[in-house]
């Protein structure tokens, strides 16, 4: 397909390098075990590569430039993309109709009601409830140390950040006790941390083709599939959303006939904001959804026992000088290490590994790092014509060299000490990085997301160490949709991240 854009720009993605020839590759990204594909494949071939679908599809882009993602993203420009169609469906499914499956007035409508729940003193005011699930957690793993023989003991530490995550957040989203870390887990807590494994899981080549070819099925029959069909891989998310829309509902029923009176949660700010608006911007109930997670951390600080010694230190010194008391949030913001780990761990390790967009207008994507076309011309601007699937790696923009330096594929959270960001050419929601994507439909909660990883990661770093098992197993980075530690050959069970933990000298 060739137009044209003004009188001399030919837009054809056929000018493209595309060292990547074989048809169906495409279905590699959906199909990657390692979540390293898109960085891989940056590396070798560049910041944008033309992808093949399978035969007698159209072509798309993988796009990694810093430039292009923040036309893409970040102002006026970004209301010309849109999450690929197929996206919503997958999003329904998960969430229901939610901030993540909906575009143009309606999206603005969830986000203007969301929004007061998620600014810096609503967040700040839930601190105190992120530091009583953290304490908890380290009393149950101290009572677990104390029926060991010896000083250590091994521990699946992704089910345990999990139960602790999910509890935190059934408190600060809807005062609601999930009951994760008390072993008793409600209904919905037993069903959510599985979800996306066994759901999704590790795709087979046959199941990616059908991802790949979601865009030429019409929507009906797609949110057929997804919600009404007998297919018994999707029973369980049907069954998880089934449960947590009955029990949000019997929540928000509850605090409407109640009254919110002083509660700090989230769904009570929404209730109060959304009680106040007109009903054209008023969310509706089933539409108050959220998740998050955190392993990495951990993982990569066993790799690096100098710098989990220094945080350690780092966190010490700061509680003597409170005597002991909890960190606020303006001190948690004052550690300059504990928020170096954590920003290059969410460099590092992102959760969703790939964003898919479309265009809906022909258009030309400017380059901070130019390419060179088939002929051998070099070029700082793209033309793409409408309807290009744009494939957005999260993961290689975090680790492209031309934003993050030459060691940009290695773990090293001394890049951000003393380092100023340029406000000018930033992207993203927070440190520059595409891990909570970026602008308008970026991720609302993230400054939820960084306070629980602050608070947790300093309360468990200060009073335990962690270290790889010796002779332990190989961990991967599993993308089953998102990014979850898995060990080698032992995928049936699940996440598993086995570190060993003794209490700090």
């Amino acid at each position: 397909m060739v137009r044209r854009c003004g009188s001399n720009v030919r837009l054809t993605l056929t000018v493209i390098s595309d060292p990547l020839r074989i048809p169906g590759n495409i279905i590699d990204l959906f199909a990657d075990t390692t979540a390293r594909l898109g960085a891989r494949w940056q590396a070798e071939y560049g910041t944008v590569i033309k992808l093949h679908p399978q035969i007698g599809t159209s072509d798309a882009i993988l796009v990694t430039d810093p430039a292009a993602l923040r036309y893409i993203f970040q102002g006026d420009t970004a209301e010309r993309f849109i999450r690929a169609p197929e996206w919503y469906a997958m999003a329904d499914l998960l969430a229901g109709e939610c901030i993540g499956s909906v575009e143009g007035d309606v999206h603005k409508r969830h986000r203007k009601g969301i929004r007061p729940a998620f600014g810096v003193p609503e967040t700040r005011a839930l601190l105190p409830v992120f530091n009583a699930i953290a304490v908890k957690l380290c009393e149950k793993w101290e009572n677990v140390l104390a029926l060991e023989t010896g000083d250590s003991t091994v521990l699946n530490i992704s089910d345990w950040i999990s139960k602790a995550s999910l509890d935190t957040f059934g408190e600060v989203a809807f005062d609601y006790q999930f009951g994760g870390l008390d072993g008793h887990p409600t209904e919905l807590a037993a069903a959510m941390p599985t979800v996306l494994l066994e759901t999704f899981g590790f795709m087979s080549v046959s199941q990616a083709v059908v991802v790949s070819l979601l865009q030429y099925i019409p929507m009906s029959f797609i949110r057929w599939v997804l919600n009404d069909s007998p297919t018994h891989a999707l029973d369980h998310v049907r069954n998880t959303n089934t449960v947590s829309t009955r029990i949000i509902l019997e929540l928000i029923n509850d605090r409407r006939t109640m009254g919110a009176g002083g509660k700090k949660d989230i769904m009570s700010s929404i209730l109060k904001a959304g009680l106040n608006e007109d009903p054209s911007s008023r969310l509706t109930d089933h539409e108050i959804v959220s998740e998050l997670r955190l392993t990495w951390a951990l993982w990569e600080l066993c790799k690096f026992p100098d710098i989990q010694t220094a945080l350690r230190k780092e966190i010490r010194d700061a509680r003597e000088q409170k005597g002991g008391k909890d960190f606020t949030y303006q001190e948690l913001q004052a550690m300059p290490l504990l928020n170096a780990v954590i920003k290059e761990t969410l460099r590092f390790a992102p959760v969703i590994q790939n964003m898919f967009r479309e265009n809906l207008q022909d258009d030309v994507l400017p380059l901070a790092q130019p390419i060179t076309l088939k002929s051998g011309k070099v070029v700082n601007k793209l033309p793409i014509p409408k309807g290009t699937k744009i494939y957005v790696s999260v993961g290689g923009y975090n680790m492209n060299p031309g934003v993050w330096g030459d060691d940009a594929h290695i773990f090293n959270p001394q890049r951000w000490m003393n380092q100023d960001t340029d406000s000018t050419n930033a992207l993203g929601m927070y440190a520059n990085v595409m891990t909570f994507s970026a602008g308008a439909k970026g991720c609302i909660g993230w400054r939820f997301a960084v306070m629980q990883l602050q608070n947790l990661l300093s309360t468990l770093i200060e009073r335990f160490e962690f270290s790889l098992p010796e002779k332990g197993p190989k961990i991967i980075r599993a993308n089953c949709m998102a990014t979850q530690p898995m060990i080698e050959g032992e995928y049936e069970k699940g996440p598993q991240l086995p570190l060993v933990v003794r209490r700090a000298a």
